[in-house]
């Protein structure tokens, strides 16, 4: 599905009633979930007296309580009660070789009964993992390692400031990229601008410029604009749209803004946290034929191991980055931490690759999406709701209730917004209770998925359209 058609169908779907669940199935829904995840209920209440509000994991099922898993094994997980789940949420992302995959987990024992998992000094593991990066992302030619996507995201945005002089950075509406400061505005919802800004000085926001997604003439004019106070230093961006295709680009957008970008001294940054291998193992800038300046990476990268993120680009914009502060003349930009590029998460970057360069692999996970995807939308046609799905490879859109396609003109309209987004907790509620794990129909496929984990999937979804108003 292209972008015209995804931002009309998203549009068709926002004007539509968003239909809430019938009080009745609600409630009995509820009875069987809560009678079968005691151990989850128990453990929740636990939770609340040791952790804040009780959970701290953006991904996970929280209604009525979040459920509180065992194990996993490839397409599924198993709660502490014993109930058997599809994951189609595989933690955000990361787990792009599905659950505790063999050839990853044996790679690392391996590794960790031989060697270390962490000794605070240089590693092979770092070079060959870098070089692996560098083989098959077009854009890059030096690598920097990180803890996250967020930390990396941060990283490439001091060294776009040190490397151009400049002190602003621009981002699309909607676009998210970590939640460091300098990016905690408009997120999700094109126009909502600093709603969940609440702990960041507007001091910092303000260095922050906003620019509509698909709009060449205000990207021109932003960056023309902000030239006297202070420049900006790069123009961040989802290659795919922000919340990694909910609000998508056009065809072709990126070669043209990054153009523009240059003409006016920025430099252009994917972000490909969430892109980056689930679009193939050159992410979306190999997919899309465009090369930017800098790519951040995370989720998928490590297969799910942990310290997981990176930056990289071209040699003469990362040699910016330096743990050293010792000014040598060139510029330079702080980038350091304990824990990035350990042992364990270098090999982990390095095996994943390894697993993903096998025949065939990538290449059934994005048939697997696209067969999702293809019955999912032979559902809703049948059914008539107005539902729709697509893919950019192994990511997974289902648009059910559309709260970013609700035209912001106004505070009076939050409500409508957020009442949208309170019915796409109701209804995973209920796929979640038919045995399969969505994230609000922000989903993923893994390497482990089958066709036939996808008919398991779309009953899921069929059981919530029964059960709507």
């Amino acid at each position: 599905m292209k972008f015209q058609e995804i931002t009309d169908r998203t549009r068709a779907l926002a004007a539509r009633p968003a239909r809430p669940l019938a009080p009745a199935a609600r409630q009995a829904i509820l009875d069987q979930f809560t009678a079968r995840t005691g151990g989850s209920a128990r453990l929740f209440e636990q939770a609340c007296k040791v952790l804040p509000r009780g959970s701290e994991h953006a991904w996970a099922p929280s209604v009525p309580y979040p459920l509180f898993m065992d194990h996993g094994k490839g397409s599924r997980v198993w709660d502490v009660d014993g109930n058997e789940y599809l994951d189609y949420i595989l933690a955000g992302g990361p787990l792009i070789l599905g659950h505790n995959p063999e050839g990853l987990r044996k790679s690392m024992l391996d590794l960790i009964s031989r060697r270390t998992n962490f000794h605070g000094f240089y590693d092979e593991m770092e070079v060959k993992a870098a070089e692996k990066i560098i083989h098959h992302f077009p854009g890059i030619k030096r690598v920097r390692f990180t803890s996250s996507g967020t930390e990396a995201n941060a990283a490439a945005a001091r060294i776009a400031r040190s490397f151009t002089g400049k002190k602003k950075i621009i981002k699309y509406l909607a676009g998210y990229h970590g939640w460091s400061d300098q990016f905690m505005t408009d997120m999700e919802v094109p126009g909502s601008g600093r709603f969940v800004s609440m702990g960041v000085p507007d001091e910092i926001l303000d260095l922050t410029v906003l620019v509509p997604p698909n709009n060449l003439e205000a990207l021109d004019a932003a960056l023309t604009q902000h030239a006297a106070d202070g420049g900006v230093a790069a123009v961040f961006c989802e290659p795919m749209g922000g919340e990694s295709g909910l609000v998508p680009f056009a065809d072709g957008f990126h070669a043209q803004a990054m153009e523009i970008a240059h003409r006016h001294g920025a430099l252009y940054v994917f972000d490909e946290v969430v892109t980056g291998l689930r679009m193939g193992l050159g992410g979306a800038q190999a997919s899309l034929g465009v090369t930017p300046d800098l790519t951040t990476l995370g989720k998928a990268l490590m297969g799910g191991w942990p310290g997981c993120g990176a930056v990289g680009g071209s040699a003469e914009v990362m040699e910016t980055a330096t743990v050293g502060v010792v000014p040598d003349g060139r510029p330079f930009a702080y980038i350091a931490g304990t824990l990035p590029g350990t042992t364990l998460s270098a090999a982990a970057a390095y095996f994943t690759f390894v697993e993903l360069e096998k025949p065939g692999v990538i290449e059934r996970m994005f048939a697997v999406a696209s067969d999702l995807v293809d019955k999912l939308n032979g559902l809703f046609a049948q059914r008539g709701c107005g539902f729709f799905s697509y893919n950019f490879g192994g990511i997974i859109r289902t648009e059910m209730t559309a709260p970013h396609g609700v035209p912001l003109t106004g505070p009076e309209v939050f409500p409508e917004i957020i009442r949208r987004r309170g019915l796409l907790e109701d209804y995973s509620f209920v796929v979640h209770a038919n045995g399969v794990l969505t994230r609000n129909g922000r989903d993923m496929v893994s390497c482990a998925h089958t066709t036939k984990d996808n008919d398991k999937a779309v009953a899921a979804f069929s059981a919530l359209i029964d059960c709507l108003e």
